[in-house]
């Protein structure tokens, strides 16, 4: 498996829709279901950043990611479900932890909905603390109970 930047903006829309499938249903359905690559290529022009897994030429995760010269921001970790649960999502956000570092950054952020406890014991086994709880309204308008996790990087990793 590789990781990538420069990644399709078609591809990582297919990858997003297939990994958020589950929220279809879902009384607040995520915003990650609305993404176009249009929707990507805007953001990419804004200063968001991709990176991918590829596995033998295959997309198989991607997150987006946003720098700036307070911490990193990634948002959007999307796994293909038949990839799920092999320590695809730790292996992304580790190189998204070390690209940080690499660029002087030393703190890393996302934000979880306080439902996915998935999500929220998957960051916490990397070393992310809840720092703060809110309700953010999604691009759908919804209401969600959301927790931002953060985790200091050190230089030394």
């Amino acid at each position: 498996m590789k990781i990538e930047m420069n990644i399709d903006p078609f591809k990582a829309v297919s990858v997003i829709h297939q990994a958020f499938k589950r929220y279809e249903t879902d009384p607040q359905p995520s915003s990650a279901l609305n993404e176009t690559a249009d929707s990507i290529s805007t953001e990419l022009k804004q200063g968001t950043e991709l990176f991918g897994v590829y596995d033998n030429d295959e997309l198989i995760a991607l997150v987006k990611c946003i720098l700036n010269e307070e911490f990193i921001y990634f948002s959007r970790l999307s796994v293909l479900p038949k990839n799920q649960g092999k320590g695809v999502a730790t292996n992304l956000v580790k190189y998204l932890e070390d690209y940080a570092v690499k660029n002087n950054i030393y703190v890393s952020k996302c934000k979880v909905r306080k439902s996915e406890q998935n999500n929220i014991s998957l960051y916490s086994k990397l070393g992310y603390k809840i720092v703060k709880e809110e309700i953010i309204i999604n691009k759908n308008g919804d209401e969600i109970p959301a927790l931002t996790m953060q985790k200091n990087l050190t230089p030394d990793k």
